[in-house]
């Protein structure tokens, strides 16, 4: 007798052994129990998930000469030769060959025929996609109104070349891929069944292989015990590492290692010898991206064993590995490989820029954080000859004591020491704007400093040129216009405003929230409504002649909308009057009043962010600019 492959010898034979499909066994079992089985289904999903399999399970559950359930008896000649593929009843069919229409038209003709045997005539279609676009047209009727004792079962790959008028006719079912942890214990089953000893990190390298199909699972399996043979070795992570050609996770787990310590030698030495073993690297480089992946999992996550499909040891390695390093520079050097990986797959000459990778990320510069930069760069300048006191100066360069620039090679200097402090300062830019950030949440300090006079800020010699980054604070000449960055409180208007009365304004304002609680668009139309009166059973409001705003209040609806919430709120019938005639400029309406809540408020956060300690360094000494300032929609 010929060998049966793994795949066909131990395929599901019910719906109880459908692996990591759950919830495709449940509905159709729930179809049974409660006698709803529709005619026409269409399984779609990946290679090797359980599509024909489970079509094949629901056809015997359908001709089940022993059951009327959802679990076939697998011991009725309707149950085996189903399986078996020679049930003449059940008729398997492959749509790449079975693509035109006149086949569909033959098959249409034997539909009206009762089964030779069976209950029901099936036909199992794979790879339905590739009918044609006659052949569709040719089965929508049949489709939609077949014989009772016929049933059809539709698996595809590519569900989207499916025409949607076929996808209404049929009962869709999705299958998932299938997890790791799944196909593992699958594969662990399937070696004790064989009498096979394997190590768990081997089961796991090709269940991490078969990328979620359990049929490509069973070939690999296949492949590594021929590899066994008839010995009693069993099967270990190195030796199906050797089989399948990928690097063992123990070497994974090296270069991390040495590329977290910066250790560029032991990183070409270890791909190095991959390469000399044969192993792809266009592979490696991918499982090694998986495994940074793993180590930031590992270094963020509270309870790392749910995000870590590796073996127990493996799993230790990882997180004793993450433990020691920092969560921004693994995810430093995860997007920097990421990065890498598309130039590695597409290089005529991957081990050039796998290798180039690896150096470039070993050789990282030290992540600072800005109060850390700041010291540093406050330090250089006193070597440098900064000011008295120690504070840097504006311009973050070398002065000279009298204010202006340093003679001769100063400004060489300061060249030569920017260049120095910008070497292990990656990311500047971005963890300014996040003190920024932080900054804009802080409290302001107790007390602002004091301007400085204009006398003792003004050098007492004419200061020579300087470029734009080196220009004199705007705190040191308070007769300059302010700066461009700092927009202007916006003015008042020149008309004399007057609020209500009180009493009238919290009427107002209470009638406007509840027209707004119901008709958010209605209450927006009259808060630019002047409130004239606001009184029990009368409510004068004056618009701007002709304004779009004074068209959209006297419509008929927005004027019920408003009377109808004015009585609610007065408790009596109450009119509304609204005077077209003129804006009222002295009646401060609530959109203007919104406005200048709003504008008072950005203008004291922009004062409070612009007084912060932190963010006038980063200003004065870096040449930053605060450009924006936004407020959280809720006021704090």
């Amino acid at each position: 007798m010929s060998y049966v492959v793994l795949a066909r010898k131990w395929r599901p034979q019910t719906f109880a052994d459908l692996v990591g499909q759950q919830h495709v066994s449940r509905t159709l079992s729930g179809a049974f129990a409660s006698d709803r089985v529709a005619h026409a289904f269409l399984f779609t999903g990946v290679r090797g998930v359980g599509k024909t399999t489970c079509a094949r399970i629901l056809a015997k559950a359908l001709n089940c000469e022993k059951s009327a359930s959802a679990e076939p008896c697998n011991q009725c000649p309707q149950c085996l030769e189903i399986g078996e593929g020679t049930d003449v009843d059940v008729q398997e069919i492959d749509g790449a060959s079975y693509t035109g229409v006149d086949e569909v038209r033959r098959l249409q003709e034997s539909l009206p025929y009762q089964p030779a045997r069976d209950r029901f005539k099936i036909f199992i279609v794979d790879e339905v996609h590739m009918l044609s676009q006659n052949a569709w047209n040719a089965f929508l009727k049949t489709l939609e109104e077949p014989p009772p004792h016929v049933k059809f079962i539709f698996a595809t790959t590519e569900v989207t070349k499916v025409p949607v008028t076929i996808l209404s006719r049929c009962q869709r079912y999705d299958f998932k891929l299938i997890g790791v942890d799944d196909i593992a214990a699958h594969l662990q089953a399937v070696l004790k069944q064989e009498q096979v000893e394997a190590d768990e990190a081997a089961v796991r390298i090709i269940a991490r292989e078969a990328a979620g199909s359990m049929r490509d699972a069973m070939s690999l399996l296949d492949q590594v015990i021929a590899w066994v043979g008839g010995s009693d070795e069993h099967l270990t992570a190195d030796g199906v590492a050797r089989v399948l050609g990928v690097a063992a996770r123990s070497v994974l787990h090296q270069l991390g290692k040495a590329l977290v310590d910066g250790d560029a030698a032991s990183c070409l030495a270890i791909l190095s010898d991959l390469a000399k073993q044969g192993f792809g690297l266009q592979h490696v480089a991918r499982d090694f991206l998986s495994h940074l992946r793993d180590l930031v999992a590992a270094k963020v996550s509270d309870e790392p064993e749910r995000l870590l499909d590796l073996a127990d040891s493996e799993r230790e390695d990882v997180i004793a590995l993450a433990k020691r390093c920092d969560a921004d520079d693994l995810s430093r050097l995860y997007l920097g490989f990421s990065r890498a990986f598309d130039d590695i797959v597409r290089s005529a000459q991957p081990r050039g820029a796998f290798e180039m990778a690896l150096v470039r990320l070993s050789r990282r510069p030290p992540l600072l954080h800005l109060d850390e930069l700041l010291r540093r760069l406050a330090d250089l300048e006193r070597r440098l000859g900064g000011p008295a006191g120690g504070q840097p100066g504006p311009q973050g360069g070398a002065r000279s004591s009298s204010g202006g620039p340093a003679p001769g090679g100063g400004r060489d200097q300061g060249r030569r020491a920017s260049s120095r402090a910008e070497a292990p300062t990656e990311r500047t830019d971005a963890r300014v704007g996040s003190s920024a950030a932080e900054a804009s949440q802080a409290p302001a300090p107790a007390a602002p400093p004091a301007p400085t006079t204009p006398a003792a800020a003004t050098p007492a010699a004419p200061p020579a040129p300087t470029t734009p980054a080196a220009a004199t604070p705007a705190a040191a000449t308070p007769a300059a216009p302010p700066s461009p960055a700092t927009p202007a409180v916006p003015p008042a208007s020149s008309a004399p405003r007057q609020a209500l009365d009180p009493a009238d304004l919290d009427q107002w304002q209470a009638l406007v929230a509840k027209v707004a609680a119901h008709k958010p668009r209605v209450a927006s139309i009259f808060e630019h409504a002047a409130p004239l009166s606001v009184k029990a059973g009368r409510v004068v409001l004056g618009f701007e002649a002709g304004s779009f705003i004074a068209e959209q209040a006297a419509e008929a609806e927005a004027r019920a909308q408003l009377q109808q919430a004015a009585s609610d709120h007065f408790g009596v019938p109450t009119e509304i009057e609204l005077d077209l005639g003129g804006g009222h400029p002295e009646i401060q309406t609530l959109a203007a009043k919104h406005s200048a809540e709003q504008a008072a408020r950005l203008a004291a956060a922009r004062e409070q962010v612009a007084s912060h300690p932190l963010v006038k360094d980063a200003i004065e000494v870096l040449g930053a600019e605060l450009r924006d300032v936004r407020l959280s929609r809720t006021p704090t």
